[in-house]
This record gives C-alpha cells, sequence and structure tokens, in this order.
C-alpha cells in the first residue's frame, strides 16, 4: 500500500487547484440553457439521476437526481459532451487566445499524466477517458484539466465514505477545513440541504468533539479531515509520479492560464 508524502500532497493538490481554474470555463461561459449536471455525467451515457447523485456527491442527492432525470428528457449524451466542450474551449480561447504560447507543450506533459490514473473506482474519470481527444490546443488542454479534476474528485469520494461520512457532514468539515475556495464551490445550504440537515450534522460532529459550540473545527476535527484529505492524495500517486521532473514546468506554463480563466469571469461571452 503506497504510505502518503508530504511530496504527494503538493503535487497532487496542486495539480487540482491549476486544473480546477482551468476547468472553470465550464461555469464561467455563457450557460445557453445546457444543463450543467447532466452535460458533465454525459460522458457514461445516460445514467440514471440516482446514479448520477451518487457520482457527484456531496451535491444534494435529491437535487442532482431531478435535474439529471429532467435533462435527459430534453437533451442527449453526446450533443451535451459536445456542447459542454464547445463552450468551454471557446470562453478559453476569448480567455487565452486561440493558441497561447506553451500550449502544446503543456499537453504534451498532461496527456500521459491523466492517462496514468488507475480508472477503478473512479468511474466519471474513466467516462472521460473513453472519450477521444478533442484534438485542438485548448481543447486538450481543458479535457485533461476535467480528467484532473474528476480524477481527484473520484480519490476523494472514496476517502470520505471510507471514513463514514455522509454526503452533507463532508460537506460542512470541508467548508470549516478550506482555507481558501476553488471555481465553483459552494456551501451545504447552497446545495439544498435544509436547515435541519445541516443541524443535525452538526449536532452529530458536537457530539463527536469534532466542532465547538459554534461550529467551528476543533483540532481534532481539523485532523479527521485532514486525514481524509491524506487518503484522497495517496490515490493520486500514479499521476505525480506520471508528471515526475515536470512538475514546476507544467505549473508555471499553468499559472498565468488559470489566472486569466478566473479574472474573465463576468467579463468574457
Amino acid at each position: 500500500m503506497q504510505e502518503w508524502t508530504p511530496r504527494i500532497a503538493e503535487v497532487s493538490r496542486r495539480l487540482r487547484s491549476r486544473a480546477d481554474a482551468i476547468l472553470g470555463a465550464v461555469w464561467f461561459m455563457p450557460q445557453d440553457g445546457l444543463p450543467s449536471l447532466a452535460a458533465r455525467v454525459a460522458c457514461l451515457g445516460r445514467v440514471p439521476g440516482t446514479v448520477a447523485a451518487a457520482l457527484f456527491a456531496p451535491q444534494h442527492p435529491a437535487s442532482v437526481a431531478t435535474a439529471v432525470d429532467e435533462a435527459w428528457r430534453h437533451h442527449a449524451p453526446d450533443a451535451l459532451v459536445e456542447a459542454r466542450l464547445r463552450g468551454a474551449t471557446a470562453y478559453l480561447a476569448d480567455a487565452l487566445g486561440d493558441e497561447p504560447p506553451g500550449v502544446d507543450r503543456a499537453v504534451a506533459i498532461l496527456r500521459p499524466v491523466v492517462e496514468a490514473g488507475t480508472m477503478a473506482g473512479h468511474p466519471v474519470y474513466a467516462g472521460l477517458r473513453s472519450l477521444p481527444w478533442p484534438g485542438t490546443p485548448l481543447g486538450d488542454l481543458w479535457r485533461a484539466c476535467d480528467m484532473i479534476r474528476e480524477r481527484r474528485g473520484g480519490s476523494h469520494l472514496n476517502a470520505w465514505t471510507a471514513a463514514g461520512l455522509a454526503p452533507v457532514e463532508i460537506q460542512l468539515l470541508t467548508e470549516r477545513w478550506r482555507t481558501t475556495t476553488n471555481p465553483g464551490s459552494t456551501t451545504a445550504d447552497q446545495m439544498g440541504y435544509s436547515p435541519a440537515e445541516i443541524d443535525d450534522a452538526l449536532g452529530g460532529f458536537r457530539a463527536r468533539g469534532l466542532v465547538d459550540d459554534a461550529g467551528a473545527l476543533t483540532d481534532e476535527g481539523r485532523e479527521h479531515r485532514e486525514d481524509i484529505e491524506r487518503a484522497t492524495d495517496v490515490q493520486e500517486v500514479e499521476l505525480v509520479e506520471a508528471l515526475g521532473d515536470d512538475v514546476d514546468e507544467l505549473f508555471e506554463l499553468m499559472a498565468p492560464w488559470a489566472r486569466a480563466v478566473v479574472a474573465g469571469a463576468g467579463t468574457i461571452g
């Protein structure tokens, strides 16, 4: 079994952070009626809403299931995959230009990295792996970032479910643990969890000594959440090893693109 190391944590978390910002084009682009949850799961085909809800936890399961099932009444999966890619790459072109300097090199580094991960236990990542590469510099860059995000997302889902947490519980722990937010970050109430669901989860945490009376993490609660993140990190070791000595070069290439994508929110499209 792979042991956790600070190096695995540093590289895998930074890779996810850089990729998330570039992937953020899909949140910042004009939506034009695109059903975002169905478009995200469309790489797996026309899966029932309950299946999507299981994959996209900790989002509220009833909200996800309803949205996805409704989307399939009006959209085909292949069309949503294409629309999502088309909208995201159009946003990236506006933010970065059609072929930003270094993009070919970044894609050359990223492709073997994102193809190095085990697909078992990572169904959405596996669905993305089954798709052909877009074949354009920005399309390939964005697809690679999508794969990085879904790979670590699957690892995180595996880690917190193994820790015995419910979706609302991991969401509340994460809100109190993180010091910064990623594009697309949201809160339990924004996800549709009721005040009663949130209060019940926090009450359970207080009984376990994970949060204090004000709802903030205790030292024990913070360590519990860190354990989950470390269990996530360990599952990303294949990507970290595939990145190897190219890590600094890749992050230097991706950093200004990530900033430009986020800066364009609300001004592009």
